[in-house]
């Protein structure tokens, strides 16, 4: 059998620990991080510009024919977005109306066939759930006096404790 032979390990510094006591001065880190962030910043929008001009100049480079084709194109991906879009708002209305799941957590679905699950899986666990008693209310009558509000009850007790 080989045997392992393990060292010991010098522990590594974690970032933002303070190392030995020394104190973090975090509005240095702070303001490090900020120019990191307006570097980026700064290059994210040289590479857009550097993007715009090479479509410009594949659009120079296509024929008028190529420049309808390539916008029908991207056309009809929308209407195509659209349409599934509007179908699935539709499944979701109807498959709510059936299964009184409301219509908003449906739309998380992809597809009806998800939307129909979700439904009946959602009316199972909504079965297993008891109502809540109902709340007692402050107005009723007993022995021809008004019961007093659990406020107003809360207040007496507050009174008679700190006054005493």
């Amino acid at each position: 059998m080989a045997e392992e032979v393990t060292q010991a390990q010098e522990p590594t510094e974690v970032e933002g620990a303070e190392p030995h006591g020394e104190a973090i001065d975090w509005e240095a880190k702070y303001r490090e991080a900020k120019a990191q962030s307006r570097k980026w910043e700064e290059r994210s929008k040289a590479n857009k510009e550097k993007a715009d001009k090479w479509d410009a100049y594949e659009q120079e480079g296509m024929s008028e024919a190529e420049r309808v084709a390539k916008r029908a194109e991207e056309a009809e991906a929308e209407l195509a977005r659209l349409k599934a879009d509007a179908q699935r708002r539709a499944d979701a209305a109807e498959v709510s109306k059936a299964s009184h799941v409301p219509e908003s957590l449906l739309l998380y679905c992809t597809d009806r066939d998800a939307m129909e699950a979700f439904a009946r899986e959602y009316a199972e666990a909504v079965q297993d759930v008891p109502a809540a008693p109902p709340a007692p209310s402050s107005r009723v009558i007993r022995g021809g006096e008004a019961q007093v509000s659990t406020a107003r009850q809360f207040a007496e007790m507050a009174e008679r404790f700190f006054n005493h």
